[in-house]
Order: C-alpha cells, then sequence, then structure tokens
C-alpha cells in the first residue's frame, strides 16, 4: 500500500481512513486487499493511535499502482487520493478466510496470500517465511516489504523490521504507513535524526501533519534547533486550534514549549 510511539513522545499518528504507499493521532491499522497505507505518523502524547501491528487483510492482491522507485529523491503525493482510487495506500481491516485452498505456492502472489493467511492466525514465523519467498519472486513489491517488517518487528527483530519498512519506502516513497512505523521506532531509540526524516515524508500526507509538526518540534527542540523547533510547533498550534487537538494535553504541553522556546 502506498499510502497508516524518550522524550519519546510517541504513538503514532493518527492517519484518518486514509494513504501509506503502513503513522499523527489515531492510527488505523489493517492491509487492504492491495497494500497497506499509513498508519500515519508517531505523534508523542495521549492522542495517538496504536504503535501495533497491521492487521492482516484477507484477499490481498498485489499493488498496480506501486511503482519501483530509486533509493532517493521524493515524489510529491497525487491530489485527491481515495481508498476507491487508491486502496493500497490505506489500512483497511477485513474479517480472516476461514480456509484457504493454497498448498503449494509457487507464485509470489500465493506465497503472499498465504503469509497473509498466517498473520490471521498468528503464526508469525510461517508469515515471516511466505513473505520472503513472495520477495525472492518480486523484490520490489513495497507492500510484502511492510508486512514482512511487522512480523519480524512482532519476533523480535527490530533491525530486520526497520530494514525491510526502508525498502517499503525506497520502493513506494508515499508508503505512509511505513514511515509512520520508521519514524516511531527511530523515536524510540533516540535517533533524532533518522526520525525526523521519516517525520518529514508524513508531512506530505495532510492526515498526519499535526501530528507529525508536533514530533518535529519537539526532535528539532532536543537537538537545539530552537528555530526550527519553533517553526513546527507554531504549525502545529495553528492546525491544533482548528480543531478538538486544542482540548487535548499535549497541545498545552506545546504552548509551553513554545514559550520557552520564545524567551
Amino acid at each position: 500500500m502506498r499510502i497508516p510511539g524518550t522524550l519519546i513522545i510517541g504513538s503514532f499518528i493518527v492517519l484518518a481512513s486514509c494513504s501509506p504507499k503502513e503513522t499523527p493521532e489515531k492510527v488505523v491499522t489493517k492491509t487492504s486487499s492491495t497494500t497497506v497505507a499509513p498508519s500515519t505518523t508517531v505523534a508523542p502524547s495521549t492522542t495517538v493511535a496504536p504503535s501495533t501491528t497491521v492487521a492482516p487483510s484477507t484477499t490481498v492482491a498485489p499493488s498496480s499502482t506501486v511503482a519501483p522507485s530509486s533509493t532517493t529523491g521524493t515524489t510529491k503525493p497525487e491530489k485527491g487520493i481515495t481508498f476507491a482510487t487508491h486502496p493500497e495506500r490505506f489500512v483497511k481491516a477485513t474479517p480472516s478466510p476461514t480456509t484457504l485452498n493454497i498448498n503449494n505456492p509457487k507464485t509470489a502472489q500465493e506465497h503472499f496470500n498465504v503469509g497473509v493467511d498466517a498473520d490471521n492466525h498468528k503464526q508469525w514465523d510461517k508469515a515471516i517465511e511466505e513473505y520472503k519467498k513472495a520477495l525472492e519472486l518480486k523484490p520490489d513489491w513495497a507492500i510484502a516489504h511492510y508486512r514482512l517488517a511487522v512480523d519480524y518487528k512482532l519476533a523480535g527483530n527490530t533491525s530486520e523490521a526497520i530494514a525491510h519498512w526502508e525498502q517499503a519506502t525506497q520502493y513506494d516513497p508515499q508508503f505512509y504507513a511505513a514511515y509512520n512505523r520508521l519514524a516511531s521506532i527511530y523515536r524510540s531509540q533516540g535517533n533524532l535524526k533518522k526520525a525526523i526524516e521519516a517525520y518529514t515524508a508524513l508531512l506530505n500526507y495532510p492526515p498526519a501533519k499535526l501530528g507529525a509538526h508536533y514530533q518535529l518540534g519537539f526532535s528539532y527542540a532536543e537537538l537545539g534547533n530552537r528555530q526550527k523547533a519553533r517553526e513546527h510547533l507554531e504549525n502545529y498550534r495553528d492546525l491544533a486550534l482548528k480543531g478538538s487537538e486544542k482540548q487535548t494535553p499535549r497541545f498545552q504541553r506545546a504552548l509551553r514549549e513554545l514559550q520557552e522556546l520564545e524567551r
């Protein structure tokens, strides 16, 4: 899916029911029948949603809209992204299949479907092996990298999880769910520079902007860049004043930090 927390101020940023390519307050987690979308950004505070796993989808088909991209450079998100036009950008929960009639998977799609079925039954080790086999046949499949990373994280293999989330964003620069996962994990490790890269990518996804600005403000403040910190916290404040966010504890925390930065 192309697309969705120390001061870990973090948990996942809420992505509206909308890309990744698997994120600032609530996070909807679950893969669509094609590709997974952004769990949105990780925002440090109360209103951010599940840093948990992306729920497996039942009928998964390879995303037709995800084109491999180089490992460098970025692409601007298209306008008018909706679930109907870009389902691979969203995480959508669907019921688990009762049976899967694939006894001898041979194609990348079949291995992927078996992996999804294994996820549905919480058989993480089996799912990992099936996603790996799918990627041997289709190395640039961003959603397979994303789901493999989720299962590696569940299995406690954080380094492999990071590697595959990074690959997901390389093959699909608009896979916002993967950026959200990376932002959260880098923040929790204290790797603020890498976290900032991921949060900055999430600014291209409107539903993630609020939490991304919040996280960027505090991350830059920790790095000593007062100008950047103030800029992002002011953007966060302006967006928050337009909705119910201004009633949350983290809004008050951002205001206090702004006062400190303006001294």
